[in-house]
């Protein structure tokens, strides 16, 4: 998506979220991953808001201070983007090489994308073709949102050589490290299923500070995305109200347990928060795998994967898991590969590291 360079080996895989910055370099291992280096960084609040960052002095101060941290090998990056200015739209188009796709891109993706082309990054991927017809999934990201992405890290010394989209990310993620071995897409296609059987498809939920991302997977391929302005941010604000406590102390809340927390945050008053926003996220979770399933009668979501930094919350599985009567699990994608991870970061932090680690197998590093 969106590569600003051809060739880009050894890149590291840097997320700069809402509430905080992290960044992973991968080394190749057989047809596994070793963890090279990692690196976590909390940002304050308002420091990147709605996907831009506003206060750019911190975020390259605190770039610089995790390259001389965490010691990566590498300055090439690989950054991502998601929310409100970026469109992914799943369409159906006439029979055509790559190379004619190319050139006729823009004219295609008018009738699709609500923002004028010419402020658009593009972007596309051919899924198969049937007949005299293809699917495409087409990518459209607002290129004001995209540089300003870019201008942190160049300020900090790096060097970004290419933007992915955070859905896209999480389901490279979760193919690479999260996936139970028996249902990875094979080189051969899985076979349609039979007439009346259903086939599986996965969803992946990515929840942050600011936004909810949901992937449906079916056959190794994205066939369903959607993302929502919903995430931790207005339970954090709840809890400062409520409280009477700082953005970071109520934070800290959320990731203990609820045993653990006492007269800190006492039940009568954390479970009226919690379970208003757990209430919130299950219908929009529902919603979109309805949604999903209307259209594709041939598909049934068997499990839901949760990741991202306000995935550690401990009744979030509990709760999901009764609430849309479906399996639900939470993702880790630093188990799936080889090496210690540092005391630096913090073990309850590993789902948020989903978009990351997802930038990371972008970059051929041996």
């Amino acid at each position: 998506m969106f590569p600003f360079d051809a060739h880009h080996p050894s890149i590291v895989g840097l997320d700069i979220g809402t509430a905080s910055i992290k960044a992973v370099e991968l080394r190749r291992a057989g047809k596994g991953w070793n963890l090279h280096r990692i690196g976590f960084k909390s940002l304050p609040p308002k420091a990147v808001t709605n996907g831009k960052i506003k206060d750019k002095e911190i975020v390259v101060q605190l770039l610089r201070d995790l390259w001389t941290e965490a010691r990566f090998g590498s300055k090439r990056v690989a950054i991502a983007v998601g929310g409100p200015s970026v469109i992914i739209k799943r369409i159906q188009l006439p029979l055509m090489t790559e190379l004619d796709l190319e050139d006729q891109i823009s004219l295609e993706a008018e009738e699709h994308i609500p923002f004028d082309i010419e402020d658009v990054y593009l972007d596309f991927q051919i899924l198969g073709r049937t007949g005299e017809q293809m699917d495409v999934l087409l990518s459209a990201c607002k290129k004001e949102l995209v540089d300003n992405r870019l201008e942190a890290p160049r300020e900090a010394g790096l060097n970004p050589v290419l933007c992915d989209l955070d859905l896209f990310c999480v389901a490279n993620a979760f193919e690479s490290f999260c996936m139970p071995t028996a249902k990875k897409p094979q080189a051969k296609k899985t076979p349609p299923p039979e007439k009346g059987e259903k086939g599986e498809a996965t969803a992946l939920i990515n929840i942050g500070s600011a936004h909810l991302n949901v992937a449906i997977i079916a056959n190794g391929m994205p066939d369903f995305t959607r993302d929502h302005a919903f995430g931790s941010e207005r339970m954090v604000q709840e809890i400062m109200q409520n409280q009477g406590i700082s953005f970071e102390a109520a934070e800290l809340l959320i990731q203990q347990h609820k045993e653990s927390q006492n007269s800190a945050w006492p039940p009568e008053n954390r479970t009226p928060i919690v379970q208003s926003f757990l209430d919130q996220l299950g219908n929009l979770v529902k919603q979109s795998v309805e949604f999903y399933q209307t259209g594709h009668t041939n598909q049934a979501v068997s499990t839901i994967y949760l990741s991202g930094g306000c995935a550690i919350l401990p009744e979030m599985v509990s709760t999901l898991n009764e609430f849309l009567n479906l399996p639900v699990r939470t993702a880790n994608p630093l188990a799936g590969v080889h090496g210690k991870i540092p005391t630096t970061v913090p073990a309850e932090t590993s789902p948020s590291f989903m978009v990351a680690m997802g930038l990371a197998v972008r970059g051929d590093a041996k």
